[in-house]
Order: C-alpha cells, then sequence, then structure tokens
C-alpha cells in the first residue's frame, strides 16, 4: 500500500488534498533545516552606527525660537494657555462659543453641543442638565461646576 490510498481510506482526502498536505510538510521540514543551519553558523558582526539626533534636535529648538521671535510684537510675551476663568463665571444659557471653549476640556465640537441643546431644549434649568449633551459625563460635569452657572 503506498501513502496515497492509506490517507484516502483512512482521511477521505482526494489525491489533489494529499499533495498538497504532503507539500506544506516537506516546506515546513526544509525551512526548520534552514533554520537549524543558520543557528549554527557564527553570527554575522553587525556594526551599528547609531545616529545622533542632538545636532537636528539643536536645530529644531533654534528654529522654533527664531519662529517664535517673527510671530510675536517684540517686547510681548507670548501665552498659549487659556485665559483663566473665575468662580461661576460663565451662564451657559448665554454663553458664545468662544466663552464656552475657554472652559476646561470643552473644545469647540463640544461648545456647539452645548449651544445646539440649547437651541433645540430652551435653557438650561440646572448645571446636572449638561450630562444631557452627548459626550459630557459625570467626570467632565464635575470639571465644569466650579466655572459655570445657570441663570
Amino acid at each position: 500500500m503506498n501513502i496515497f490510498s492509506v490517507l484516502q481510506q483512512s482521511f477521505g482526502f482526494t489525491r489533489n488534498e494529499i499533495k498538497v498536505i504532503l507539500f506544506l510538510i516537506t516546506t515546513f521540514i526544509v525551512g526548520l533545516g534552514i533554520r537549524l543551519y543558520r543557528s549554527t553558523e557564527e553570527p554575522e558582526v553587525v556594526s551599528e552606527s547609531r545616529y545622533d539626533y542632538s545636532l537636528k534636535d539643536q536645530e529644531f529648538e533654534e528654529r522654533s525660537q527664531k519662529l517664535a521671535k517673527l510671530t510675536s510684537p517684540k517686547g510681548e510675551k507670548k501665552t498659549t494657555s487659556k485665559q483663566t476663568l473665575g468662580p461661576h463665571s460663565v451662564n451657559i444659557n448665554t454663553a458664545s462659543k468662544d466663552q464656552l471653549t475657554l472652559l476646561p476640556g470643552i473644545g469647540e465640537t463640544y461648545a456647539q453641543r452645548i449651544i445646539i441643546y440649547r437651541d433645540n431644549n430652551g435653557p438650561y434649568a440646572s448645571v446636572d442638565e449638561l450630562e444631557k449633551v452627548k459626550g459630557i459625563g459625570k467626570n467632565t460635569l464635575e470639571r465644569l461646576r466650579p466655572f459655570i452657572r445657570v441663570k
């Protein structure tokens, strides 16, 4: 009996399926042999050339400083942080989009959602009603609570 008839009777494989299985097994064994052969060879010494990024970092820093000098007027300090808000300084029923974006964690998208909700449902009755705006959860509301009021 040859291997084809044994596999056909035992597993019900067709002749072509048996050929594919034998090809895969052979390929696997050859791959293992190559891997074993390569692992017994002496490893090639690869010289690691490490790139020194410090010069590029220094150049980036110099260009950034030049750009900052060009874009800001002389003698004026450029502030990148948002305007600081006082306690309960933003009325969410009358605030504009720009005023709402001053709130911590509120960007243009959330400010627009707050305004759309206000337009569709009328003025906010309480600060807690902000939770009904998509994307504003309990944590965000607690972060906003000290800065907002409802009148």
